[in-house]
């Protein structure tokens, strides 16, 4: 692992280099079982990673919360042929990395490998095997289970995550992404190992199914990678339809008690999903407002001239449901009142009056530049093109992106501020030591 460490630091000059338009010149096609395959070649270092990605997100679990994520951290603990210790000791000597998650709506898995064959073949055989051969031990299941349970119920020391649980339970109740904690728990507590080899046996398939590969692979090789996976994965039944989220706009004020000098306010509300026309002016807009660290004019005004708290930030949730814009912010308790208004105060200004033009062109500057980041290594680069592909974007969204930012006028900007942001409509939840017990 270190060697391979090393090689990413002596390169890292070339990756900050990488362009937004390596995207465009990604090759697609698909398996015969109904994969989709996005190839990038890159050989300026001997590097290759790969990101498999299927329809097993969370949305697919109903009402048994965490199972996407159980069966996801299950498949990387270990084979019918090596157990984890011995796993993980192997993947070590092969200086790679196998990973996998559970998101929303997907659960990937990715390889990161040298491509010296004789460390890129044993680490696809280990990762073949993940996919189709993880051990699914009773006792390493019941320490994993105990360890998320834990993980749950430390929520309640931890008055940021109260807030933001409190904060999804209000804008999305009944849904996973409002689940509780004490919800989660629960559920875990409930799940069986046979959950999980069911819920792997139903979603893990081929049929939407996507595989990246970016690095130093002939796309030969790819092909021929892709091809096993998909018929490792199967060609399952056709998928019934997501499970929707309905958000609950709401006003409403939430106030919890927690011990603390200092108090934690989230607001907000819906605002938008990843495919509404707004998108790319909200964004920008925000980067402005409060999403650029401490040059942001929620920063500016906030901290800096009032002086109400050490950070406030803004931004938007925008995924496959209609997810929220968010303010969030930690203050004296004393100040609770004092900041809440001023910070709705100088949003309504931005919407009321719009952004300053030269202000907007530093912001413009500065979210490009961040871009480049973003996709300065192979493994950024394909979690990217998965990107493009989860919301059906063309592959040279990135290269036209700057342009576009570039046009991007302050009335626009204000416009979709007025469609989707409203002060005066944000739920508020205040978490610390400002309310009674």
């Amino acid at each position: 692992m270190k060697n391979l460490l090393a090689g990413i630091l002596a390169t890292s000059a070339f990756l900050i280099g990488l362009s937004a338009n390596a995207t465009s010149q990604v090759e697609t096609w698909k398996t015969k079982e109904g994969a989709s395959v996005y190839f990038l070649h890159a050989p300026e270092i001997p590097i290759m990673d790969m990101v498999v990605s299927v329809d097993a997100g969370s949305l697919r679990e109903g009402s048994k919360y965490g199972l996407a994520s159980m069966t996801a951290g299950m498949m990387t603990k270990g084979t019918s042929k090596l157990d984890e210790e011995a796993f993980l000791t192997r993947l070590d000597d092969l200086q790679s990395s196998i990973n996998a998650g559970a998101s929303l709506s997907s659960t990937s898995f990715s390889l990161r490998s040298l491509t010296k064959p004789s460390l890129l073949t044993p680490s696809l055989e280990l990762f073949y095997d993940v996919l189709t051969d993880a051990k699914f031990n009773e006792k390493v299941f019941e320490r994993e289970r105990t360890q998320a349970i834990d993980g749950q119920k430390a929520i309640l020391d931890n008055p940021s995550k109260i807030a933001s649980e409190l904060y999804y339970e209000t804008l999305y109740p009944n849904s996973v992404v409002g689940a509780t904690s004490k919800m989660l728990e629960s559920s875990l507590k409930a799940l069986t190992l046979q959950d999980l080899k069911n819920f792997r046996q139903q979603f893990y398939q081929a049929n939407n199914a996507k595989i990246v590969f970016v690095g130093d692979l002939q796309k030969t090789d790819a092909e021929a990678i892709a091809a096993h996976i998909s018929e490792l994965l199967g060609k399952g039944e056709t998928l019934p339809a997501l499970a929707s989220i309905t958000p609950n706009p709401s006003n409403k004020v939430v106030e919890q008690y927690y011990n603390s000098p200092q108090t934690q306010v989230l607001m907000g509300q819906p605002a938008i999903d990843r495919f509404n026309d707004d998108y790319l002016p909200l964004i920008v807009g925000n980067h402005l407002l409060g999403g650029s660290g401490l040059t942001s004019i929620l920063m500016t005004n906030i901290r800096e001239k009032d002086g109400l708290t050490y950070g406030i930030y803004s931004y938007f949730t925008a995924g496959i449901y209609e997810g929220p814009f968010t303010v969030g912010f930690s203050t004296k308790n004393e100040s609770v009142t004092e900041a809440i208004e001023k910070s709705k105060a100088v949003i309504a200004k931005f919407i009321e009056e719009g952004p300053e033009e030269e202000a907007l062109q530093r912001a413009k500057n500065n979210f490009l530049g961040s871009l480049v980041l973003d996709m300065n290594s192979n493994a950024k680069l394909a979690n990217a093109i998965l990107g493009l592909a989860a919301y059906d974007l063309p592959l040279d969204y990135y290269e036209t992106l700057p342009e576009k930012v570039k046009a991007l006028t302050p009335a626009e900007i204000q416009a979709a501020f007025k469609r989707h942001v409203n002060p005066d409509k944000m739920a508020t939840i205040i978490v610390g030591g400002v309310v009674e017990k």
